[in-house]
């Protein structure tokens, strides 16, 4: 019985951050320019720009190999409505690949 309570309070806790994980990414695209992300209206605000970012590895790894990680721009975009708590819509500036998933960050001034 205890196994059933504490599997369900995990559950409930990894539910209730759900959002924590998925911030500052794409959560959903809607067009070829437009899209769903993960910051709301505490992090962004109707005209603020944002860049999108993709993370790029390369090599093997391990313990001798030449493996490195960095964040490639895929370019910008501008917040065109806020949503809700946790989400905004944004168009981007160009037209650029960018999917679910896809790395979101506000530009700082």
């Amino acid at each position: 019985m205890k196994g059933i309570f504490f599997s369900l309070g995990v559950i409930m806790l990894l539910s209730g951050c759900a959002h924590n994980f998925m911030r500052g990414t794409v959560a959903m695209k809607t067009d070829n320019r437009t899209g769903h992300i993960c910051l709301g209206k505490n992090d962004v605000k109707i005209g603020e720009k944002i860049r999108f970012y993709r993370n790029d590895c390369r090599g093997g790894g391990g313990e001798f190999g030449d493996a490195g990680c960095g964040m490639t721009i895929l370019g910008t975009g501008t917040i065109t409505r806020v949503l809700n708590d946790h989400y905004s819509e944004v168009k981007t500036d160009k037209p650029f690949k960018f999917g679910e998933g896809t790395l979101v960050e506000k530009i700082r001034k």
